[in-house]
C-alpha cells in the first residue's frame, strides 16, 4: 500500500493534525492545569513525524524499486519522441545529414535525442510551411504515413506505462496526439488538394487555391505543435534516466 503525503494530504490529514495540536495547546494554557491536553498535542506531533517518516521510507523504497523499470520507460519515451521528430524530417524531405554524424555515432541515446531536439527546434520547425508547399502528392502520403505512425505510438505509449508517468507528462502526451491528429486534417479530408499544382486542382465551391493554402499552413503550424510539445516532453525526462 502507497501512502505519500501529497497536496490533497495536507487538506486532509496534515492540516487538521496541525490545527488539532494547536487547540490542545491554547486549551492547555487557558483552561486547564492538568496536563491532559500538554499529552495529547504531544501525541499529535508523534502522529504527524510518523507520517512524514513512513511516507519518506516508502517513496525511497518505491523510487528504488522501480529504479531501473522508470529508467527503461525514459528511454522509451526517447525512442517516441525521436521517432516522431525522425518522421516528421523524413515526411518533409530533410535528409539525415542535417544530423551531426559524429553524435549519431557516438550510439549515447542521451546525447542523440538532444541532437534530435536540437535540429527539431532550429532546423525543422522555422521552415516547416516552406517545405509543405513544396511536396508533391507521393510527398504528402510519406508525411501523412510518418504522422499516423507516431500518433499510434504515442496511443501506444499511453496505454503500456501511464501509471507509472507524472501528470504532466500524461497531459502532454496528450496534447501530443491531439496535435499529431489535427496535423492529419487536411490531407484526410482534401488529399486530392495535398501537393497537386494549380492547374490540376479540381473544382470546388471555394476556390481550391484558398482550400489548399489555408491547409499547408493548419498543417504547418499542428506540426510546429508537436515539435514544441515533443521538445517540452523531452524536459520532463530525468538527465540521470
Amino acid at each position: 500500500m502507497r501512502i505519500h503525503v501529497t497536496k490533497g494530504g495536507w487538506s486532509y490529514l496534515v492540516l487538521p493534525l496541525v490545527l488539532l495540536f494547536g487547540l490542545t495547546i491554547f486549551i492547555h494554557r487557558k483552561w486547564t492545569d492538568d496536563s491532559f491536553f500538554l499529552n495529547l498535542s504531544t501525541e499529535i506531533v508523534g502522529i504527524m513525524i510518523t507520517i512524514f517518516y513512513v511516507d519518506w521510507i516508502l517513496r525511497k523504497h518505491e523510487k528504488q524499486r522501480w529504479l531501473s523499470t522508470d529508467v527503461r520507460i525514459a528511454n522509451r519515451l526517447r525512442i517516441l519522441l525521436n521517432a516522431t521528430v525522425s518522421g516528421i524530417r523524413d515526411g518533409l524531405g530533410f535528409s539525415p545529414d542535417i544530423l551531426d554524424e559524429h553524435i549519431l555515432m557516438s550510439q549515447n541515446l542521451v546525447t542523440i535525442h538532444n541532437e534530435i531536439i536540437r535540429i527539431s527546434e532550429h532546423v525543422i520547425s522555422p521552415v516547416v510551411y516552406q517545405r509543405i508547399c513544396a511536396l508533391d502528392p507521393r510527398g504528402w502520403k510519406s508525411l501523412s504515413t510518418h504522422i499516423a505512425n507516431a500518433h499510434n505510438g504515442t496511443i501506444a505509449f499511453l496505454n503500456a506505462f501511464q501509471v507509472r508517468l507524472t501528470p504532466d507528462q500524461i497531459s502532454d502526451l496528450l496534447d501530443l496526439q491531439e496535435a499529431l491528429s489535427s496535423s492529419l486534417f487536411f490531407y484526410k479530408t482534401f488529399y486530392d488538394l495535398a501537393g497537386m499544382q494549380e492547374e490540376y486542382l479540381p473544382p470546388t465551391r471555394t476556390p481550391p487555391v484558398i482550400l489548399q493554402n489555408s491547409g499547408y499552413k493548419d498543417t504547418a503550424n499542428h506540426i510546429k505543435s508537436v515539435l514544441a510539445i515533443v521538445k517540452k516532453l523531452s524536459q520532463t525526462i530525468p538527465s540521470d534516466a
